[in-house]
């Protein structure tokens, strides 16, 4: 009996994400997916925290563009994931001890890039060059001797788009069992 009124406390005071809601799963895929050494290896993506924040923003970008035209389960389903990646990205600040007079400020900032990339990313999603210019622009601090990488980045995220576009939640989700 105290064990289960322990567990039934733990939840309560747990506000961590569910992870076994399809919001949930999907992060942890895009969290897999995001640790591919073909981001960093290959694309030469920084392999920092600023380079896997864009490298996720990516990820969830999918998702946005494709449930952007959809009904109000997919739009929910988008909203779940950015207050997941929202929740993770303020337990990773809370964990680097980030103080509470700076912290407003940091997820100002984080809310901020998240909108503003995934902004233009829509934008651009059909004018490659322009596409390409924005990812050199937040992942390789303007560096356009990575125009060959951004390319390639471009191909993942117009390719992923493509692979699920017109499918449904519950498609997506036997579709990327294995991964992204």
């Amino acid at each position: 009996m105290l064990k289960k009124i322990k567990n039934i406390i733990s939840s309560l005071m747990n506000s961590g994400p569910d992870y076994s809601l399809p919001h949930g799963l999907i992060y942890k895929r895009i969290l897999k997916s995001s640790y591919d050494k073909f981001f960093y290896v290959d694309l030469k993506v920084p392999d920092t925290i600023d380079g896997r924040f864009d490298i996720i923003i990516l990820h969830i970008f999918v998702f946005i563009k494709i449930f952007k035209e959809s009904g109000e389960k997919e739009k929910n389903f988008t909203q779940k994931l950015f207050d997941i990646f929202m929740i993770e990205v303020e337990s990773s600040y809370r964990e680097l001890g980030i103080s509470d007079q700076s912290f407003g400020k940091k997820m100002k900032i984080v809310i901020e890039s998240f909108y503003g990339r995934t902004r233009m990313y829509d934008q651009y999603f059909y004018d490659e060059e322009k596409f390409c210019e924005c990812l050199q622009r937040n992942i390789w601090s303007n560096n356009k001797e990575m125009e060959k990488e951004s390319k390639k980045l471009y191909h993942f995220v117009y390719q992923k788009v493509n692979k699920y576009n017109g499918k449904n939640l519950e498609s997506i989700l036997t579709t990327s069992s294995n991964g992204f």
